[in-house]
């Protein structure tokens, strides 16, 4: 009678997660909550539709920064794109692909092993891997926005590092022998006169300068707020790679997109086989 408890319970639960998993997959059901655009957000829902997945996505940037243009005229050029120009064109493509959110998280449907531990430990829940965050939606947080744009820009071979202030997260990308500062959720890069653009060490130097550059992006106060935490420079974190295969919360993304298929499976397969025991002993007698 155990037996036959535990291998129906086994089946249905296996059967469950299966469907679940199908679902996720296959279904809008798997998708999480894209957030319409702030009201000076670049957002165009058209490239959406164009990049639906991540290979999609590099595809895009891989064309675009293979066709140099002159910026003013906006012709084709045969002068070779500047890593400067590179990076601009990749940071225009992620600013116009995604909006603000911290909607950016697993669902039962997309991941149920993450859903499940996300009630426990809240981080577990949040999208951190560029496919699934490309794939599922076009709304993401500042530090998921600066992971993206690490990984095209790195796939398009320019070295960068993600910079955590301590309440806003941003990326530098590396190039003419120094960093230079690009915010794709607040859609911010601080350029000079002559069209450099500085690093967040220089512009954390003149808070006044940080609200010029980002008036517009909320009210007084929130600009404030970014000024103090831009400025506030002890506390920066520097993050080279996120998406190493040595980053836990990365780890464990990885194993959870194989387990949300495995652990039903093993639950079919083992009430399965408890199954057919029962079944040969009922012949036996």
């Amino acid at each position: 009678m155990l037996r036959k408890v535990l291998s129906n319970s086994l089946l249905v639960l296996g059967a469950f997660g299966l469907v679940i998993s199908l679902l996720g997959e296959f279904t809008s059901l798997g998708k999480y909550e894209s957030a319409l655009p702030r009201s000076w957000e670049q957002f165009d829902p058209q490239l959406v539709i164009e990049t639906p997945d991540l290979a999609s996505l590099h595809r895009k940037v891989n064309a675009l920064t293979n066709k140099p243009t002159n910026q003013q005229t906006n012709k084709l050029t045969n002068q070779p794109i500047t890593e400067q120009e590179k990076m601009l064109i990749i940071y225009d493509v992620v600013i116009r692909r995604f909006t603000h959110s911290d909607q950016a998280k697993y669902n039962m449907f997309s991941n149920w092993p993450l859903w499940v531990m996300g009630q426990v430990y809240s981080p577990f829940i949040y999208i951190r891997q560029p496919e699934v965050l490309v794939k599922k939606g076009h709304s993401s947080l500042c530090s998921e926005q600066a992971y993206l744009l690490q990984t095209l820009a790195e796939s398009e071979g320019i070295r960068t590092r993600a910079v955590g202030l301590n309440g806003h997260v941003v990326m530098e990308a590396w190039y003419k022998n120094d960093w230079h500062l690009y915010d794709p959720d607040l859609e911010l890069v601080p350029f000079l006169a002559n069209g450099v653009v500085l690093s967040l060490d220089e512009l954390a130097k003149e808070p006044a300068l940080v609200r010029a550059y980002y008036q517009g992006r909320g009210t007084k106060e929130y600009i404030q707020s970014i000024a103090d935490i831009i400025s506030t420079r002890e506390d920066n974190s520097f993050i080279l790679y996120w998406m190493v295969e040595k980053h836990l919360a990365y780890r464990i993304e990885i194993v959870a997109k194989t387990m949300k298929w495995l652990i039903p499976i093993m639950f079919l397969l083992l009430g399965f086989w408890l199954h057919s025991k029962k079944e040969k002993k009922t012949c036996v007698a």
